[in-house]
């Protein structure tokens, strides 16, 4: 009977879990070029004076995956601080080098819909 209760709370952990990343606003990142195939959603975004930090989301074909960058509005440069296909939780931080963005770049179009 013990391992029944265990099992019920692991599933019933799973499910919250599962909820809660569901549960994440999504705003529909609007794309400047046609061509890409994925759809793009904002999921997190904290301002910190010029720096915004943020958390979206690509909506590909046959993967989704979960991208955490930091944009500096002055000088319009971005880095990529992470990414995942499992979920946000399981980005681990790496972050890359400061980066010039590329007009009608997905992360030209993310970067100028974050500092606006």
């Amino acid at each position: 009977m013990h391992d029944k209760k265990v099992v019920v709370l692991l599933l019933t952990g799973v499910f919250v879990a599962t909820a809660s990343i569901a549960a994440q606003s999504e705003t529909p990142i609007p794309r400047s070029m046609s061509g890409d195939k994925g759809k793009y959603f904002l999921l997190e975004k904290k301002k910190n004076e010029n720096i915004v930090r943020a958390l979206h989301k690509r909506v590909g074909i046959d993967s989704i995956g979960y991208t955490l960058t930091e944009t500096n509005c002055t000088n319009m440069q971005m880095r990529e601080l992470g990414y995942s296909e499992q979920s946000p939780s399981a980005i681990k931080e790496n972050p890359t080098k400061w980066f010039e963005l590329v007009n009608g770049s997905s992360k030209s179009d993310i970067a100028n819909f974050v500092c606006q």
